[in-house]
């Protein structure tokens, strides 16, 4: 399913886990293709927090981004034909989050933003109600 720090989906992560199903996350890094419409939510991997968190920890944004999803015992399949950025994931590994961090990070969640949303390609209402057309995530109790 999509997972990011914009896009956490916590209480479906939870539900998984309880039924024993392993969750896997693509698009990680949240949207970073330049085809998805700009603004806001900035970029994830030039957002503020996890810029900070990437120069203080010695990391890249993207590993920080990786990070976190594995943190959160999920596995993370971030797409590139790019060999330095295969590399880059590859050590996200090695990048050290600590708690204050990934509270951080799970902040982000509040712009509850869905990059790949095939409705309207598909002609398929896939997110009724739980979305407007442009991806902006509605809360939810």
């Amino acid at each position: 399913m999509e997972l990011h720090p914009y896009l956490s989906q916590e209480k479906w992560i939870r539900w998984h886990r309880r039924n024993g199903i392993h969750v896997t996350a693509y698009s990680p890094l949240a949207g970073t293709n330049p085809t998805y419409s700009p603004g806001l939510p900035p970029r994830l991997l030039n957002n503020t927090v996890i810029t900070r968190i990437a120069s203080e920890r010695d990391c890249t944004p993207a590993q920080v981004a990786l990070q976190w999803g594995m943190a959160r015992g999920t596995s993370v399949i971030p797409k590139t034909s790019h060999y330095s950025r295969i590399v880059e994931n590859l050590h996200s590994v090695e990048c050290v989050l600590e708690r204050d961090d990934l509270e951080d990070i799970d902040d982000l969640d509040k712009a509850h933003w869905r990059f790949n949303n095939p409705t309207v390609g598909w002609g398929v209402p896939l997110y009724e109600g739980l979305e407007d057309s442009t991806g902006k995530h509605k809360k939810h109790s």
